[in-house]
């Protein structure tokens, strides 16, 4: 049985039970725990989504593809609300955010530089880089303008006219220039690339 002592629990034989050791061992499991937790589901999610996308015959890039629709479909709901619903805008231009953060995420760490290296299309990724910065400068604005002043409806207008010609742009020239430069294991070494980096944030 143990018993306590001065310095803290002790067996019976003397060993103390919490000793410094112990207690050592316990933060560092405990850290350990706390890494894991970071790291396992971006790498989990990574194999996970190799598997689907090959089960479905699909690619990273199909993934993207249906980012971009859902991307498109909440533009479109926020270029239609009035000035007098500044409580709908904030909710649409969060759920904008956050799609649009794991998306480009995905796009900036995996796809474009496969895109500049892999495919050569080095002014292509170039460009798109840089259209990213321009997307996430109008959402700054849309965060920052009262959501029921009539210019916040001017930017999001425009936002929507940059995002449909990016994803024009990628859709008709840079994904299947990406797609015809792979073999199958970059496919998959791509397609588990975008899974891990779009798990760090969705």
């Amino acid at each position: 049985m143990p018993r306590y002592s001065g310095a803290g629990y002790s067996h019976e034989d003397g060993t103390d039970w919490l000793s410094a050791r112990g207690l050592a061992m316990m933060a560092g499991g405990a850290a350990l725990a706390v890494v894991a937790s970071r790291l396992l589901p971006p790498v989990v999610a990574q194999l996970a989504g190799t598997a689907r996308h090959a089960a479905a015959g699909r690619d990273g890039i199909d993934a993207l593809i249906d980012d971009h629709r859902h991307i498109q479909a909440l533009m479109s709901e926020i270029v239609q609300t009035p000035n007098d619903a500044p409580a709908r805008r904030t909710h649409l231009l969060l759920r904008l955010k956050r799609r649009l953060a794991a998306h480009a995420m995905a796009e900036e760490d995996v796809v474009y530089p496969m895109l500049h290296d892999q495919a050569r299309k080095e002014e292509d990724a170039k460009h798109l880089y840089g259209e990213h910065a321009e997307i996430k400068m109008h959402l700054f604005a849309l965060e920052q303008t009262p959501k029921d002043d009539p210019h916040w409806l001017a930017v999001a207008l425009d936002l929507k006219r940059i995002l449909d010609g990016h994803i024009r742009q990628e859709e008709e020239i840079d994904f299947p220039a990406l797609r015809n430069s792979m073999d199958e294991r970059q496919t998959a070494m791509m397609s588990g690339g975008v899974a891990r980096e779009k798990a760090l944030i969705l």
